[in-house]
């Protein structure tokens, strides 16, 4: 089932001409007042007696924290991030650019990670009282997990050494930097890079085996919807003032996080695409790639009346079936990761919604253009690329406790699955959102448009697999490179990342 609504867009044509109403069930105070690729950042990484760790990094934006373009205060409400606090924000970066410069060496398409080392270098940081380093907060610039390795103890390296127990990940890597809106990306192409909070995160919700889907939604209070309907109905033309009066009328919306701390970088990400996503359907943003007009333009290009439906869109997991090694230690993780699906439902003057069976072609069209577009507009906007790596990471954590790889590898993580040693920056829990209305020319009749929500379902992932034996060459790749050139670099105790 799709994720519950988080926008919803009521247009209409009204007796004296045809000025279409569209209402916004989700945006915050400031629209427009700020970029779409705005404040991410680094928070101090802390443990729970809050004596911090700091990265070497300030905090993103003062107290409110940031993600993604959106903010969240003291008390849950959400909002956009202003262009003071984006001062603020490059003002902060400019002034750590040094310190920020992430791994110096060549960009690598096979970039290995080992979390046991990791885990034990941030057990030596803790121990000493020391900083987590910039390149631990953000796994040596890791920017997607393609493969996930169990390497057992005593497993053969070249020379007939044996390996400890561990658990590698590899993709994609290199030099990272923080961008002009104090994101942090890759230097090669300018997609967000993999973060160690969120890895914890991912980590240790699998822990205990059961199976949870993780989801982001923001919806419309009942009496809020049935207030509206009631308001709506006695609107006979539309003002400036209407538009206000529709906006008190459905009043603040709940905002709903299930499966991950709603306290995390990993659900404030998921929040802010979100975000993102529905202001790009409802074109209170361009899209800052070519040829993805939004969900209001294809209607306005359209030469029939509109029908009274509530199109919702919807971001989910989408991958191709895991492939793995017959022994089942070596893994690669495959496809596209993000879909937008959508589908069709009514408003009823009573305020209700009923899913219909019918399909609503336009609505179709805007999301199978946003999932073809998913790469690119993920190096324009990287709040996406975000959401895709904590999808990867959630398939991580549900494979890794799936399979029992770390029993498997007998390796044991003393900080990474223990919230007690280290977690990482925490926000302010999203509680509500206003809501806001805007107005647009369009043709007959009514639209009524419901977008909304994250849908994470990492579980039903890894229950897809096949077999491939070709996987062993990439293990055995990665197995000796931890092994011979952490030696000849750095010190097997020392080096964790490849």
């Amino acid at each position: 089932m799709p994720v519950s609504s988080s926008i919803r867009c009521i247009a209409a044509r009204y007796a004296r001409g045809a000025v279409v109403v569209l209402v916004l069930f989700l945006a915050a105070a400031q629209i427009g007042t700020a970029p779409i690729a705005a404040a991410q950042g680094i928070a101090a990484i802390q443990n729970v007696s809050s004596t911090p760790f700091v990265t070497g990094i300030t905090p993103i934006i003062g107290s409110r924290g940031g993600v993604g373009g959106v903010w969240v205060d003291a008390d849950g409400v959400v909002g956009r991030v202003g262009h003071d606090d984006l001062g603020q924000l490059r003002a902060s970066w400019s002034q750590v650019a040094d310190a920020i410069d992430g791994v110096g060496d060549a960009e690598s398409d096979f970039r290995v990670v080992s979390l046991a080392r990791l885990d034990r270098a941030l057990a030596r940081r803790l121990g000493e009282g020391k900083p987590i380093t910039p390149d631990m907060a953000f796994l040596a610039g890791l920017r997607r997990i393609e493969y996930v390795f169990a390497v057992p103890p005593a497993t053969p390296v070249p020379g007939g050494a044996a390996t400890g127990g561990d658990i590698l990940i590899a993709g994609p890597g290199g030099p990272w930097k923080a961008n002009q809106a104090g994101e942090v990306v890759g230097v090669a192409d300018g997609r967000a890079v993999l973060r160690l909070d969120d890895l914890m995160d991912a980590l240790r919700i699998g822990t205990d085996g059961v199976n949870r889907q993780i989801s982001c939604s923001i919806e419309p209070t009942d009496d809020g919807l049935r207030q509206y309907a009631r308001v709506q109905a006695r609107l006979r033309t539309f003002t400036p003032k209407a538009a206000g009066t529709l906006e008190k009328a459905i009043g603040h919306q709940q905002v709903l996080i299930n499966g991950i701390a709603p306290d995390s970088h990993f659900a404030h990400v998921m929040l802010a695409a979100d975000y993102a996503m529905k202001r790009l359907a409802m074109g209170l943003d361009a899209a800052p790639i070519d040829s993805m007009p939004s969900y209001l333009e294809l209607l306005q290009r359209q030469k029939q009346g509109s029908q009274v439906t509530s199109p919702r869109w919807w971001m989910a997991t989408d991958y191709d079936p895991l492939r793995c090694t017959p022994d089942r230690l070596a893994w690669q993780i495959r496809g596209r990761a993000v879909r937008t699906m959508t589908q069709d439902s009514l408003l009823t003057t009573d305020g209700r919604r009923t899913n219909l069976d019918t399909g609503n072609p336009l609505a179709q069209q805007w999301s199978d253009t946003m999932t073809d577009r998913y790469d690119e507009l993920s190096t324009a906007m990287p709040v996406f690329a975000d959401l895709r790596n904590c999808f990867d990471l959630a398939v991580l954590g549900a494979l890794m406790a799936n399979e029992g790889l770390p029993v498997r590898a007998d390796c044991q993580f003393e900080v990474l699955t223990d919230a007690s040693r280290l977690t990482g920056p925490r926000y302010h829990v999203p509680k509500t959102i206003p809501s806001v209305a805007s107005t647009l020319r369009g043709r007959q009749g009514w639209i009524i448009s419901v977008s909304g929500g994250v849908s994470i379902d990492a579980w039903s992932v890894v229950n897809q697999t096949e077999t491939d034996q070709a996987i062993a060459t990439m293990r055995s790749k990665a197995i000796e490179v931890t092994a011979i050139q952490g030696t000849a670099i750095q010190g097997t105790a020392q080096r964790w990342w490849w």
